[in-house]
């Protein structure tokens, strides 16, 4: 048993911490005396780091737009940023990616028979799974999607085609022009063209993909971020210490491993890590 525990794999502490190191430096956060050549960098005290991770959060995020008014009982959430994906959950814990300049409409609590909400651009949905509440998008472009639980991108921007692609589950979409209804599965695409659904199989798999490569969280529990990861990444899966639910984050990650990510979360949060086989539990 010991020797299992021995060989647990750890994660590259000195790669992500370079990682930070090279972020922070490069926005010029780093005192001036941990440039000196006698001084290690890994010597820097571990409360430091967290302060000033967070602070380097900040300022990342401060480049999105981050909406949440109150406009005919709805809240609006919009990405306003060039490149990024903005990722927050809703009330019923299910997770959206907003792509770039894409926005979200949603109420602060969702009907008991329905949960409604309105897309304008692109963005990647992954539903909690609720069969006598289905989850209802409707689009700027006449086209309303229909799910119960299930993982799939949406691309409603302007100057495009709408396009609906399913990772994982079940999708009905609806069009309004001729009043029909086509359902999508995993693996499929529909797209409208000449005012027409027409299905097909998906072929390029970066639909989904290209929402990982820069995701930014702004004020969001802990849970959730992880709870994201783990939807667009699969493996190596964070659990989280149940207690550090509520712990809330702004970050930025990109073109980040999950390992990287996980060691950038607990030098902010000052948490620690233990890697076992495929999951990495995060704990105080």
């Amino acid at each position: 048993m010991k020797q299992n525990e021995n060989n647990i794999n750890r994660i590259d502490v000195d790669k992500a911490w370079n990682t930070l190191y090279t972020r922070l430096e490069k926005e010029r956060l780093l005192p001036v005396e941990i440039e000196e050549p006698c001084v290690p960098r890994r010597k820097i005290p571990l409360g430091w780091i967290a302060a000033a991770a967070a602070v380097f959060a900040g300022i990342i995020f401060s480049a999105f737009y981050f909406s949440h008014i109150r406009d005919q009982s709805l809240f609006v959430l919009q990405n306003n940023e060039n490149t990024g994906t903005l990722v927050t959950t809703l009330e019923d814990g299910s997770t959206v990616y907003l792509a770039n300049h894409a926005s979200i409409a949603y109420p602060a609590a969702f009907a008991v028979n329905q949960r409604k909400v309105e897309l304008r651009g692109d963005a990647l949905f992954s539903v909690t799974k609720n069969e006598k509440c289905p989850f209802v998008i409707e689009t700027d472009k006449g086209i309303t999607v229909e799910v119960v639980g299930t993982i799939f991108a949406v691309q409603s921007s302007s100057g495009n085609p709408f396009e609906l692609s399913v990772k994982q589950g079940k999708v009905n979409v609806f069009s309004k022009d001729n009043q029909t209804t086509v359902s999508v599965e995993a693996g499929e695409i529909v797209r409208l063209s000449a005012g027409k659904l027409n299905k097909s199989k998906v072929i390029n798999s970066q639909v989904f993909g290209r929402f990982a490569n820069k995701m930014c969280f702004k004020d969001e529990k802990l849970n959730h971020i992880v709870q994201a990861i783990n939807t667009m990444y699969g493996s190596p899966s964070i659990c989280v210490d149940k207690s550090l639910n509520s712990r809330t984050l702004t970050v930025t990650f990109e073109n980040d491993s999950v390992e990287t990510m996980t060691e950038l979360i607990c030098l902010a949060l000052n948490l620690e890590h233990v890697n076992k086989q495929d999951t990495i539990f995060i704990r105080k």
